[in-house]
């Protein structure tokens, strides 16, 4: 059976509803797909309702009463949900419910070849003519261009669809911004010494006599020449492979002329901060104005970076830090991400940090291991269960909540685990 097929199936089951409850994860991915079966919905007229949330609690599972939607999460909860509900997934897992949507089903990576809110527009397109520039949206806030600097797979059927122009470009986010925002702020890739350091930023193009307040934009080709032999410099001095350095350049997606990035950011920052279901009307509208949002959100993640950066240490074959009630847990994996690349770390990294439900933990992990055969989703949940927690996510990145006072077992049981997929 297709992907499409199934897609087909679910929209089937879902078009027999008088009531859909949506339950989305509060990241780009999953606000643009929670917008995209809202409006579908709204559309054919069946009542319903938008939860966005940072992970499934026991409320969500036990109220079967209620027909739900999962979208960008459910994979990792196969064996409590129950089949009043359908799952839009992209997270790796090993098992499957009857009316999921899961790429990995169909031999597909869902890190890559499709996002969450990709998987619902597919659902959607059989009940309406969802809008599949939300869906690149969400691709592009799950990074999902990341690997190969472009969009591949069905994110690239998908793309033909939409209204987003594509273009060749220097792929760092802000090209309309300030010059040294633009650089300060760049996080794929990172600019090692430049990072949060608006200063440096500064220095760094007034050396080559640029304008740095004069964005990407507005720079002439020589200009860019030089900012991208000079960043490409750093790089290498830094040791970051080639074919990392190589993604600098290449494929970036606009929409109406603005970066779709710069939308994804926004919608995560909205999420990540309590206003998703906000967010989410703001897709639907059409209407993306949070510049604020954004400013305080950059303001935050350099704050915490800074913070992650004095506590990190090492546990046997990876590194740890634990941002306690200091950093937020919506952003700890973010962070977790931004250091492992920013220090071209070599071994898995593992952040913590604090909520009401215990302690939120997240990993990150280079591509080189992913190659060798590190899956952190299995490693995520193998770890949190044997702890009375649970967890998963993708090979690259995977998230769980554990009890408090489990750390250090978490990081010895989490260590063997990493240890023993790559030694096999």
């Amino acid at each position: 059976m297709g992907i499409e097929r199934r897609a087909m199936e679910l929209a089937n089951i879902i078009a027999k509803q008088d009531f859909v409850r949506i339950v989305a994860h509060c990241d780009a991915d999953g606000i643009t797909g929670a917008a995209i079966a809202k409006k579908t919905l709204d559309e054919i007229g069946i009542k319903n309702e938008v939860k966005i949330v940072r992970y499934i609690n026991s409320d969500f599972v036990k109220e079967t009463d209620k027909f739900t939607w999962f979208i960008d999460l459910g994979n990792g909860h196969l064996s409590k949900i129950n089949g009043n509900a359908i799952i839009t997934d992209h997270h790796y897992s090993m098992n499957e419910h009857p009316a999921s949507l899961n790429p990995f089903s169909f031999g597909m990576d869902g890190e890559v070849e499709v996002s969450a809110s990709g998987l619902a527009y597919l659902v959607a397109s059989f009940l309406a003519s969802p809008d599949a520039s939300l869906a690149i949206i969400g691709a592009i806030g799950d990074l999902q261009d990341l690997r190969y600097g472009k969009l591949v797979g069905i994110n690239r059927e998908i793309l033909k669809k939409s209204k987003v122009e594509v273009k060749k470009d220097i792929r760092i986010y802000g090209r309309d911004k300030p010059l040294y925002k633009m650089l300060a702020y760049a996080s794929h890739p990172f600019i090692p010494g430049i990072f949060g350091r608006i200063r440096n930023a500064i220095g760094f193009l007034r050396r080559m006599g640029i304008d740095y307040k004069k964005s990407w934009r507005d720079c002439s080709r020589e200009e860019k020449r030089k900012i991208l032999s000079e960043i490409i410099k750093i790089m290498v001095h830094e040791g970051f492979s080639y074919e990392y350095i190589t993604k600098i350049f290449g494929e970036v997606y606009e929409i109406d002329g603005k970066d779709a990035r710069e939308y994804a950011t926004l919608l995560n920052s909205m999420g990540k901060y309590g206003q998703g279901e906000k967010a989410v009307e703001m897709c639907i509208e059409g209407k993306f104005d949070g510049e604020k949002i954004l400013q305080e959100h950059r303001k935050r993640i350099c704050k915490y970076m800074e913070f992650a950066k004095r506590r990190i240490d090492e546990y046997k074959s990876i590194y740890y830090f634990h941002g306690g009630n200091l950093i937020i847990d919506t952003v700890v994996g973010t962070i977790a991400g931004m250091l492992l690349r920013e220090d071209n770390i070599a071994s898995p990294v593992v952040a913590f940090a604090e909520n009401e439900e215990g302690v939120k933990v997240s990993a990150r992990a280079p591509h080189p291991l992913i190659e060798k055969g590190l899956n952190l989703s299995i490693a995520m949940k193998n770890a949190t269960e044997k702890l009375g927690g649970q967890g998963g996510g993708h090979r690259a990145a995977a998230g769980g909540i554990i009890p408090k006072g489990m750390e250090e077992r978490f990081l010895e049981i989490f260590d063997a685990e990493v240890r023993n997929q790559l030694t096999r």
